[in-house]
């Protein structure tokens, strides 16, 4: 396997630096399924409530966030063919960003323990500002740029702009300084996370794993492209407009392009699947294909929130919120995981016993019948909590929410038997 068509290359990390993220998210992903069962009852109503925001963070930060972090320090070496600037600080960055994460959620589950709250996000800030340093001193060797490339350095200053953003809101629930709407803020700073930080990371990497995974061949990136620049300029349009009165036009021109954007980027990995060579999908590509569904369905309820009062609409920002964390960028981080965990746990372990010794098969690293359990129990937990949320039924969201850990616990089972090989 060539180096321009694998996930792993001379130029990779240390996989230990990589496999700690990769585990302290699994880990999350327990708690947060955990704790959405354990909290069910306040699943409802309002989003800006004590536990919601607990759980949202852990979501974003030790489950998402955490993933993506390994999963750069992997990818970025590799397909921009450089190496990473200092192994030590992805290191150190764990623990930080680790501590600040948990300082934060504690400090939402316990509300009145404000200044707790800064000094954690303050954390967050460290460990965000030094990946993006650790990330934009590696880039500056770049020799030649790709569009992943590019998606990658812009999700980068998105990261930053939602760190920063983020502490500023935690200062403003200690000492309000603020003088319009906390809320309008808090919903800027977690749509720039999922669109500007998230979903950027997520379309740059796709244009390097589908075409690897799938064997796509043959396919222009003009709409990948054409996506890159309607989003990034839409977005820092909002982030501009919104501090200023009688915008309201211009909040609706950039939010339909925004929706342009992401659609292009959904046509785009149409055309690429179309180009492919390997006509099944395996189980990881099946999570990732149904993941990029489940972003246009995203998409257009985003669409539709901008347009209606949905403060007055029980539990709308629930079922957005959900449907973003759980059947689109979940499904996508879990495919992928199924894709990149064993090819580098086998890498690791097996690649020099090539030819010397028996080696087990990469199919053989875990147990895909599980996976394919899970996937539908992911699906089915992601439909019957969004009907549930809809009708705001206890019973309903109790049982989606049993559905969801049960499958967090097969993915569980999954991770520790391929590291465990």
């Amino acid at each position: 396997m060539s180096q321009l068509n694998s996930v792993t290359s001379a130029y990779a990390p240390p996989f230990k630096i990589v496999a700690k993220y990769f585990i302290a998210a699994i880990f999350s992903f327990i708690l947060l399924t955990g704790l959405l069962l354990l909290f069910y009852k306040d699943i409802s109503g309002f989003h800006f409530q004590p536990k919601i925001l607990a759980i949202t963070h852990i979501a974003t930060l030790g489950w998402i966030t955490m993933i993506i972090f390994g999963a750069l320090f992997q990818l970025i070496p590799v397909v921009l063919e450089v190496k990473l600037y200092s192994e030590k600080l992805a290191e150190m960055q764990f623990w930080i960003f680790l501590s600040g994460v948990s300082g934060l959620v504690y400090s939402f589950l316990n509300f009145s323990d404000r200044e707790f709250m800064i000094a954690s996000a303050i954390l967050l800030n460290i460990a965000m500002f030094i990946f993006a340093f650790n990330i934009i001193a590696t880039m500056k060797n770049v020799k030649k740029w790709n569009i992943t490339g590019y998606y990658l350095a812009s999700s980068i200053f998105f990261l930053i702009v939602t760190a920063i953003a983020g502490l500023l809101l935690a200062i403003n629930l200690a000492y309000p300084y603020i003088k319009t709407n906390h809320l309008n803020y808090l919903n800027l700073h977690a749509h720039v996370a999922f669109i500007g930080w998230v979903t950027m990371v997520i379309m740059g990497v796709s244009f390097k794993l589908i075409p690897m995974f799938t064997l796509s061949h043959g396919y222009s990136l003009k709409t990948g492209k054409a996506a890159f620049w309607l989003i990034n300029i839409s977005l820092l349009g909002i982030s501009t407009v919104m501090h200023y009165d009688n915008t309201t036009i211009l909040f609706y021109i950039f939010s339909a392009l925004i929706v342009v954007g992401i659609y292009f980027f959904l046509f785009q990995m149409l055309f690429i699947f179309k180009k492919r060579i390997r006509k099944k999908f395996d189980i990881g590509i099946k999570y990732s294909a149904t993941a990029y569904l489940m972003l246009g369905l995203t998409t257009i309820l985003g669409g539709v929130l901008t347009v209606v009062d949905y403060e007055n609409i029980k539990n709308l920002t629930l079922i957005y919120g959900y449907i973003i964390i759980f059947g689109y960028v979940s499904l996508l981080i879990v495919g992928q995981m199924y894709k990149i965990v064993p090819f580098l746990v086998w890498y690791h372990k097996y690649s020099s016993k090539v030819g010397l010794e028996k080696v087990p098969m990469l199919k053989d690293m875990f147990n895909d019948k599980f996976a394919h359990i899970q996937y539908y129990l992911m699906l089915t937990a992601v439909f019957a909590a969004l009907f549930s949320l809809a009708l705001n039924t206890d019973i309903g969201i109790l049982i989606s929410f049993i559905i969801m850990f049960l499958s967090s616990i097969i993915f569980l089972y999954n991770m520790t038997t391929i590291f465990r090989k």
